[in-house]
């Protein structure tokens, strides 16, 4: 993995409080989108990147499975206060049992 990408990822992380990597093409993703637009975020606070319109997509997957701790590359790759929260899976359980609000607040 090239030094930029890790850097591009890092510094997203960073400056947003929730940021999330997706692909404009994957239903997880697409559902994701929709949960966090239930909650209003501000531009400054939430941030949506489709990771397949850049060149280093493989990389940045290969990237958030070494960050994530995780096997599969399967996208949203979602983080909150720059630490890693999970995926649709963990997004959806915590929007259904109303602790979502609490997460983002």
């Amino acid at each position: 993995m090239s030094a930029l990408t890790k850097s591009y990822a890092d510094t997203k992380i960073k400056n947003r409080r929730i940021m999330m990597f997706a692909k404009s093409n994957d239903p997880d993703s697409q559902i994701a989108r929709e949960i966090f637009a239930e909650y209003s975020l501000s531009k400054d606070a939430y941030e949506y990147v489709d990771i397949e319109k850049r060149q280093d997509c493989r990389q940045l997957e290969n990237y958030f499975r070494y960050l994530c701790f995780t096997d599969h590359r399967k996208s949203p790759y979602i983080f909150i206060n720059q630490l890693y929260f999970g995926s649709l899976f963990e997004l959806n359980i915590c929007h259904k049992n109303g602790s979502l609000r609490q997460v983002l607040s």
